[in-house]
């Protein structure tokens, strides 16, 4: 062994040693950020094998990353000298296949069962789709997928599912999860979903089974507990009731991954799922000063929903933590750089330094800025924003639009949204193109010729619109030009029925994404400007060094830490996300505060925050925004607030607030928190602005920018539902409606 055998305990504080030592009955480790998690589950393992108080394989250890199970297995094995390959450590999914592996026939599959993926996943549901008669234009195959998915990690098998008329499409996906699992058995596959889903099955219809990994398992340590789903639990509970020794790890103020399943109830209620349980709380941080633990915990003990621990530090006091308001997107992506361009000058390491967003079509501005200034990022957990596929697709509309000679743009937007259009088209009217030393767009024309099949209909109705976009880039600017192609091509529509489909944040943001780049385009005087720029992007993103800034999502910057972290984005509506408070509540609001814990948590030494007041998207309305409640939830003592110059020039803020006798029908929730801010001489809490005009009724017809014309159908205090004639019914603020005759 490397270290001391008698000493290694000593290395951890109080708290640490205590959740080290207990070696029997269930404990709840509550690891607040930066308190040396990692550290106390090594030692746990360390601990139970230098005491010789068990065996590798009697030990079940439970990752959320096979990168962590294999740190963790690695770490434990380099301290002790000898390899622990026996031990039973990895994550939920690769320890039930193992299981299975074991026990394959007893539900049903054969020796050699193959878990197939994502892609295979949609092309058999595709398949059963297309026998059933289900139009997979009307319902997605991923929308299915992502069902199913959900129903097993609830626990859900297809006999056991319900009629429920108030579950979106619910005859169908009934149908299809019986038919979709009665497939893969015929072709001996599972998918991931299944592995846990079938070792549940294994431990409740088998008990020889189930007694036997009971006895076999003496000690459960589970990791990053606050991420874990019901079936995870339940994996849990049935592995538990043999030596009843468990301890979990985890921090309810880190849950930020619900929708992905996760269910911080699990950890809230342990004391009630396991028997006389302890709870141990780690809260000496290793990683912040003390200003940044400060804020971080007063912010977080906002939330009535957790058991509640209070951070601490050693380290110094450090810096404030500064805000910045910002008239428009450009100035934050300006003001912040230049704050990362002294950091670098003063020798600080580039690789320190981080950008964290809520919303990941925000990294666009900052992205050109830093290209612009020669400082090399990367972006963590995700694409560029120029390489994102929804922005690429429309970069390739607009280069065939202005070169119908450009064959890779050609190919790229033909058949998308699909248009039925595949390989063995384009691979004729590659031929045809090739033969006669013209355009694929050229020859596209040639191969329908008089021939009027669907696929050629389709054909002809994108060259005519190809054509028709060149005659609008002719007589209007090119980002309406870009307005016209999103629209006329169906683009966003595919997006949001992509999003209604999967609850991936990546599918949410396509959107978000399609919006900053019709806000990019404001840059350029005309279509060719952007094209050469992105093209000088492309190849400056190419030649990215190897020490960069690190540019991220708050949810992918968990578990990282830097010396310099840049909060940017803080608005209302975009962080906490009106998306969430309109779909969970308080429950979303309470989790928008957790992700706020994170990215603040994520800082050594300094955090600069920054919001915009002007709409990201102006294009789409004339509000403001008001900076998020979160930065008026911050001690005033520890923050120094710099608002926005153009706001504290024009002074026109207090005029804002000092308006009487309004009607509160007027009023968005956020100027009702300025007014009454003001008594607390909050003076920083800047909101949207709102048209007084209000002679619309129901039934008349009424033009909206982003979703066009539409019928009232009724009306709230601020709001209307209207029926789009090409979106459906929506509802909509009425200060964005216009009346039409």
């Amino acid at each position: 062994m490397s270290e001391n055998t008698s000493n290694y305990l000593n290395s951890l504080n109080e708290s640490q040693r205590e959740a080290v030592e207990i070696i029997s009955g269930a404990t709840l480790v509550l690891a607040g950020a930066g308190s040396g998690k990692t550290r106390v589950l090594t030692y746990k393992l360390l601990h139970l094998l230098i005491k010789k108080i068990l065996k590798p394989s009697q030990i079940l250890a439970v990752t959320f990353t096979n990168k962590a199970a294999s740190e963790m297995k690695s770490r434990v094995s380099k301290m002790l000298n000898f390899p622990i390959d026996r031990m039973w450590l990895g994550t939920f999914h690769s320890l039930s296949l193992k299981i299975l592996r074991q026990h394959y026939e007893k539900v049903g599959l054969k020796q050699n069962f193959i878990i197939i993926d994502t892609d295979d996943q949609i092309k058999l549901i595709k398949k059963i789709c297309d026998q059933e008669n289900i139009d997979s234009k009307d319902i997605s195959p991923k929308f299915f997928a992502s069902a199913i998915d959900s129903l097993k990690n609830k626990g859900i098998f297809f006999n056991e599912l319900k009629v429920n008329k108030y579950r979106n499409n619910d005859e169908e996906l009934r149908k299809v999860y019986k038919m979709y699992q009665k497939e893969l058995v015929r072709i001996n596959c599972v998918d991931f979903g299944d592995l846990i889903l079938l070792c549940i099955k294994l431990f409740k219809d088998n008990k020889e089974v189930r007694e036997y990994y009971q006895n076999l398992f003496n000690y459960i340590l589970v990791d990053e507990y606050q991420d874990i789903n019901f079936i995870q639990q339940k994996w849990l509970e049935y592995l538990y009731q043999g030596h009843k020794n468990i301890c979990c790890v985890g921090d309810d103020d880190q849950s930020i991954y619900s929708w992905r399943g996760a269910d911080v109830t699990n950890l809230l209620e342990f004391q009630k799922n396991f028997q006389s349980s302890n709870i141990i709380r780690l809260e000496q941080n290793y990683r912040s000063t003390k200003n940044i633990l400060e804020c971080a915990s007063i912010l977080i003990d906002k939330n009535k929903n957790r058991y509640g621990k209070k951070l601490w530090s050693e380290n110094e006091e450090g810096e404030k933590i500064f805000i910045n308001g910002f008239w428009e997107t450009k100035e934050e992506a300006i003001f912040t750089t230049d704050q990362i361009d002294k950091l670098v000058s003063n020798k600080v390491q580039l690789s320190e330094i981080a950008i964290l967003f809520r919303v990941s079509a925000h990294t666009r501005s900052f992205e050109e800025r830093l290209i612009a200034i020669g400082l090399p990022y990367r972006i963590i957990g995700g694409l560029r924003f120029y390489e994102r596929k929804e922005i690429k697709d429309v970069i390739a509309y607009l280069r065939l639009i202005n070169n119908i000679s450009d064959d890779l743009a050609f190919e790229r937007v033909i058949n998308i949204p699909k248009r039925g259009i595949g390989k063995t088209t384009l691979s004729k009217i590659n031929q045809i193109a090739r033969l006669n030393n013209t355009s694929m767009f050229e020859a596209s024309q040639n191969f329908i010729g008089e021939n009027k099949t669907k696929v050629n209909l389709e054909i002809n109705d994108f060259i005519n619109n190809i054509l028709k976009w060149q005659k609008i880039k002719k007589n209007f600017d090119h980002i309406e030009l870009a307005k016209v192609v999103l629209e006329d091509s169906n683009y966003i529509q595919y997006l949001e029925n992509e999003a209604k489909n999967s609850k991936n944040p990546e599918n949410l943001s396509r959107v978000d994404n399609i919006n900053e780049f019709l806000e990019s385009l404001k840059d350029f005087e005309n279509l060719e400007g952007f094209l050469e720029h992105v093209g000088l992007v492309m190849e400056n993103m190419a030649n990215t060094d190897s020490q960069t800034i690190s540019l991220m999502t708050m949810h992918g910057s968990k578990g990282l830490e830097f010396d310099y972290v840049f909060l940017a984005g803080w608005e209302e509506g975009v962080f906490p996300s009106q998306r969430s408070l309109d779909e969970s509540g308080t429950k979303g609001l309470e989790e928008e505060r957790r992700l706020a814990y994170v990215a603040l948590t994520r800082a050594r030494k300094k955090i600069q925050i920054s919001y915009v007041n002007q709409n990201r998207y102006s294009f789409a309305s004339h509000d403001f925004n008001s900076p998020s409640r979160f930065i008026s939830e911050l001690p005033k003592e520890s923050i120094e607030l710099n608002d926005s110059k153009v706001i504290m020039e024009n002074d026109f803020l207090n005029d804002f607030i000092d308006t009487e006798n309004i009607s509160n029908e007027y009023l968005t929730p956020g100027r009702k928190r300025m007014l009454e801010n003001k008594k607390a001489l909050v003076d920083w809490d800047f909101n949207q602005d709102i048209s007084s005009e209000r002679n619309l009724n129901a039934n008349d017809r009424v033009f909206h920018k982003k979703f066009g014309i539409g019928i009232i159908l009724n009306m709230d205090t601020d709001t209307a539902n209207v029926e789009f004639t090409r979106h459906g019914i929506r509802k909509v603020y009425l200060k964005f409606l216009q009346f039409n005759h």
